[in-house]
Parts: C-alpha cells; structure tokens; sequence
C-alpha cells in the first residue's frame, strides 16, 4: 500500500489543498468569521471525542509494561536498571488490561456525547 507513497508529492499536494482552502475561505469574510466562531464553540466537544479515541491505543501500549517490568526485574543486577523501576513497570502492566477494558467500553459514549456537544454548540 505505502508501496508508491512520496513524501515530496504528499507535501506538495497538501500545500496545494491548503492554498485552494485559504483562497475560498478568503473570498467572503463573512463567512470566514462565522466558520472560525463555530470552530471556537465546537472545540470542546471534538477535543473530548479525541480524547476518547486516544485513550485506546494508549492503554493498549501500557499493557506492554508487564514484560518491560518482568525484564527490568531479572536485569536488576546490571548497571543503569532498577528492581524498583520494574516492580513499578509490573504494577502497571497488571493494572493495564483492566484500564484498557474500561476505555474500549467508555469510547463510543465520549466520542458520541462530544460530536453531540460539538454539533449542539
């Protein structure tokens, strides 16, 4: 898939999007300002839909903590790694599928009540 992807005709095409927007934008004031105080109002709801979105993936890099803590607890004798760094790292990996499961159940209700707050605005 990213088999043909270049980054000079990425950059180059988003440039190109970027100056088509700001040249329709530009051509009623009006409606810029109307646009940019309706961003302003929905703001809120769409930062707590992202946030609800990120949570995810987030915790899901946390459960990678266990094997990180198991590892810096066998390694503690060696220079630079610490037993209490890995029992840290191990109590948050134990804890981590929980929050994980909590996020995942929790997403659909942020992302929905902040597209609702964002649209309502």
């Amino acid at each position: 898939m990213l088999k043909n992807f270049n980054p000079v005709r990425t950059t180059a095409l988003a440039c190109l999007l970027c100056a088509v927007a700001t040249r329709l934008s530009a051509a009623d004031p009006v409606t810029v300002v109307k646009t940019a105080a309706a961003v302003k109002k929905s703001a809120p709801g769409l930062s707590r839909a992202g946030k609800g979105i990120v949570e995810v993936p987030r915790q899901c890099a946390q459960c990678l903590s266990l094997p990180l803590g198991l590892t810096q607890m066998v390694f503690s004798p060696l220079p630079e790694v610490t037993f209490k760094d890995g029992l840290k790292n191990t109590g948050r990996g134990l804890v981590a599928p929980f929050k994980l499961c909590i996020a995942v159940l929790e997403m659909p209700y942020e992302v929905v009540c902040g597209l609702g707050d964002a649209a309502g605005a």
